[in-house]
């Protein structure tokens, strides 16, 4: 991966590369055939916003960072919802995320953002290969991961329930309640996959690239408020990475953080606890200290 002798896009993984190019091309060549009714074009969303939080909240802010604690019902939701998105594994998408947080910046970050743009967004993910991954996730601690039985179970039935709940569920839905069973696979299914990765991929891209580092200057993460409106809150990237334990993104109150809101709806509903809030985290300007 990281030899200077070959070039990133001489290094393409064939099964990631079909799967990134070949389900575009495929919503792209149904499209003309198959009509987007109203009730489909709904539920697309629905379950866009439904997939993108078990990565936002799921994913990202609980199994990653630790921000909060989940009851199993709650868990078991976000990780089967978060296998629909189709991100690989929670484990593994954990343990490369860890690294970037760890080595940030530097040829152990998985997605290095001096690696340049088109690298950062996707670049990465077509020429993923776990062995040649492997040095850079190692150091990385995973054994809280490996305890949690909701991790360990989504990683044992990942593919089949990575095809359930990315295409059979969605399609199954529109079918099932107003006939539109080809509408609900190509628009809730495919293309609402495709939707969620750009949308998620945009974080380790653009939001490394554009926008205000109001908090640390460490590393190239940045602050994007128009980001942040379309990655469920995702976007304050620059808080994110000075202070990574906390739950929240946008740590003000007029923040765009969906993702903050939903997890603090869930504490007062008793479904979450433990929910860390990182003290003089709304400090502005400069290094404002480390996280939990």
């Amino acid at each position: 991966m990281d030899s200077p002798r070959k070039p990133w896009w001489k290094l393409v993984h064939p099964r990631y590369t079909a799967a990134q190019l070949g389900l575009p091309l495929y919503v792209a060549y149904n499209a003309s055939r198959t009509p987007l009714q109203w009730e489909t074009c709904v539920w697309t969303l629905i379950y866009a916003f439904m997939t993108g939080l078990s990565i936002t909240a799921g994913y990202h802010r609980l199994w990653t960072h630790q921000a909060y604690r989940a009851c199993l019902p709650l868990r078991i939701i976000l990780a089967a919802l978060g296998a629909g998105a189709l991100q690989l594994p929670i484990r593994v998408w954990a343990a490369d995320h860890r690294a970037h947080h760890r080595f940030t910046d530097t040829d152990r970050d998985p997605y290095n953002a001096k690696r340049g743009l088109l690298y950062t967004h996707i670049g990465w993910i077509i020429t993923y290969n776990s062995e040649k991954f492997g040095h850079k996730t190692e150091g990385v601690d995973l054994s809280d991961l490996d305890r949690d039985p909701v991790v360990v179970w989504q990683r044992r039935a990942y593919y089949p329930l990575a095809g359930l709940m990315g295409f059979l569920l969605p399609a199954a839905v529109a079918g099932t309640l107003w006939g539109d069973w080809h509408g609900g696979f190509l628009y809730a299914g495919c293309l609402r996959v495709v939707l969620v990765w750009h949308v998620s991929y945009c974080i380790n891209s653009l939001a490394h690239w554009i926008g205000e580092q109001p908090y640390s200057t460490r590393n190239t993460a940045r602050n994007c408020a128009l980001l942040a409106v379309v990655t469920l809150g995702e976007g304050y990237h620059n808080y994110h990475h000075a202070f990574p334990g906390d739950y929240r993104n946008g740590v003000r109150r007029g923040d765009l953080d969906v993702t903050k809101w939903w997890i603090w709806a869930w504490e007062r509903t008793g479904l979450v606890w433990d929910v860390k809030r990182c003290t003089g985290s709304r400090s502005r300007g400069g290094d404002s200290g480390k996280g939990e």
